[in-house]
């Protein structure tokens, strides 16, 4: 581990100085436009579900709410902390029972954006996705049923559902439950320096950052890391060079290829586990970890 680490350093030190020594190519917003969009400033719109004030409050309560899991004490913000880069910075979560995940957690910041939620892209949008966790054995290991009568039980979580949904005459139900998480994580949308030069701003960016932008888009390594999020746009072979063993791959995990009929899954990964590409827009805050 001391000679990775020791190895990692002297790379870092090495394209730092790399980095240094290349002027900013005079194109580069103009280049940069052709592989990536700015993050708007403003909410963004998402499928069947009209985002009010309302619902956004409602889904910051559920988000933080411990009680929607069996065991009171996991929230989606155990996984998704949003004070550390919207995950948990840790290898695979930790879950009910205090097991041990198969997959580490990605970001929820601006995964609004995201081609799909989790990394097989099973869930085609975040309330899809809000679903999940609560119904996982390893996870919150909750029912719908239990969710529902848990929340009924709570006169403030009534009124707030009621003002969230105001013309059902049954408004606390699981999906409008989903529908109230998915209002909030659209809410977490993270402008940077870096959207800001994309508007226009030249003065946004400090010069080592834009070489460090020239550098990333020479080096390839917008193949999969380009669009709104830097990434999460598409599918990508785990394991380019050969698959990974069991000390990295869960037992039985094909990753998106399981779902290649539903999704756009290169032919040539066919064989191999594939994932969406993760979020680079947080690594100071986040753990390098991959699914």
């Amino acid at each position: 581990m001391k000679k990775l680490m020791s190895s990692v350093a002297l790379g870092v030190l090495l394209a730092t100085a790399a980095i240094a020594a290349e002027p900013v190519p005079e194109d580069l917003r103009e280049t940069a436009l052709e592989l990536f969009k700015p993050l708007p400033s403003t909410i963004p719109s998402v499928r069947d579900n009209k985002i009010t004030p309302e619902k956004i409050e409602l889904g910051k309560a559920l988000f933080f709410d411990p009680r929607v899991s069996a065991s009171g004490v996991f929230s989606c913000n155990s996984c998704h902390n949003l004070a550390t880069g919207g995950d948990d910075n840790l290898e695979t979560s930790i879950g009910h029972g205090w097991q041990k995940g198969p997959r580490n957690s990605p970001t929820a910041l601006n995964a609004v954006f995201n081609i799909a939620q989790f990394w097989d892209g099973r869930a085609d949008d975040l309330k899809a996705q809000a679903k999940g966790p609560v119904q996982a054995g390893v996870e919150m290991a909750n029912t719908p049923d239990n969710v529902i009568a848990m929340l009924k039980s709570m006169p403030d979580y009534v009124a707030w559902f009621k003002a969230a949904f105001p013309d059902e005459e049954d408004p606390v139900t699981f999906d409008n439950f989903a529908k109230a998480i998915e209002a909030f994580e659209a809410t977490l949308i993270t402008p940077a320096p870096f959207d800001a030069f994309l508007n226009g701003d030249n003065d946004a960016m400090t010069t080592e950052a834009k070489q460090g932008l020239s550098l990333f888009i020479d080096k390839g390594c917008t193949a999969c890391h380009a669009g709104i999020n830097v990434g999460g746009e598409g599918y990508y072979p785990f394991g380019l060079v050969e698959r990974p063993g069991a000390d990295v791959l869960p037992e039985n995990d094909k990753g998106a290829s399981w779902s290649r009929k539903r999704r756009t899954i290169p032919t040539s990964s066919a064989q191999r586990p594939c994932a969406t590409s993760p979020l680079p827009r947080h690594t100071s805050t986040q753990a390098r970890y991959g699914i």
